[in-house]
C-alpha cells in the first residue's frame, strides 16, 4: 500500500475544513481580524515551503516531482486563498469542494480505467447541490449553468499538464474566473 498516496488523498478529502475560514467572525478580537488570521496562516505556510525548496527537504505525502517547486499543498492553499480574497463565497465554496472531493475521485477511477463521466457527473452534482444548500443562486437554471461552467472548467485542467502548475490550483482559480464572468452575464433573477 502506498501511504504516501493514501494520505495526499485523506489531505484533499479533508481539506474543505480550510473552509471554516466563513465561519470566523470578521472581527475575532479588537486587535485581531479574520482576514489577519488567514494572513497569518498563509504567511506561515509560505514560509515553510520556502524553506522546504531551499532545505531540498521532502515532506509525506510529496509527489517526488514537487522537490524544487512549490507543492501541491502550498499551491492549493494559493487557490484558496485567492479565492477567499477576489470572488464571492457563493463561487469558492463549491469550486473549492470540486477540487478537494473530486479531483482524488477522478485520479482513483483514472487508475481503475472507470469511464471519465462518472468524476465529471459527480463535480456537476457537488457543485449544483452545494450552491442549493447554500441559497444564494436562487434560480434552478442558473445553477446549472454555474454547475455546467465549474465543471466543465475543472475537470479540463485536472491532472499535471504544466511542470510548474498543479492542478489543485488550476482546479479552483480557473474556475472561479469563469463562474465570476457567468455570473456578470446572466441576468441577476437567473436565466431568462
Amino acid at each position: 500500500m502506498d501511504h504516501s498516496a493514501l494520505f495526499r488523498r485523506i489531505f484533499h478529502i479533508a481539506s474543505p475544513a480550510f473552509l471554516a475560514y466563513y465561519l470566523i467572525p470578521e472581527t475575532v478580537t479588537p486587535n485581531i481580524t479574520r482576514l489577519g488570521l488567514a494572513i497569518l496562516f498563509v504567511g506561515t505556510a509560505g514560509c515553510i515551503e520556502i524553506a522546504r525548496i531551499a532545505l531540498g527537504l521532502r515532506l509525506f505525502g510529496m509527489r517526488p516531482y514537487e522537490g524544487q517547486r512549490v507543492s501541491a499543498y502550498a499551491q492549493g492553499l494559493l487557490g484558496l486563498v485567492t479565492g477567499i480574497l477576489l470572488f464571492p463565497e457563493v463561487i469558492v465554496v463549491p469550486v473549492f469542494l470540486g477540487m478537494a472531493w473530486i479531483d482524488p475521485l477522478r485520479s482513483w477511477c483514472r487508475k481503475r480505467r472507470w469511464p471519465v463521466v462518472l468524476p465529471i457527473a459527480a463535480y456537476a452534482v457537488l457543485f449544483f447541490a452545494t450552491q442549493t444548500l447554500m441559497g444564494s443562486v436562487p434560480s434552478v437554471l442558473t445553477r446549472v449553468a454555474y454547475a455546467v461552467v465549474a465543471t466543465t472548467v475543472a475537470m479540463s485542467v485536472e491532472g499535471p499538464r504544466i511542470p510548474q502548475v498543479d492542478d489543485d490550483l488550476m482546479m479552483q482559480v480557473l474556475p472561479m474566473a469563469a463562474l465570476l464572468v457567468t455570473m456578470a452575464l446572466l441576468p441577476p433573477a437567473g436565466l431568462p
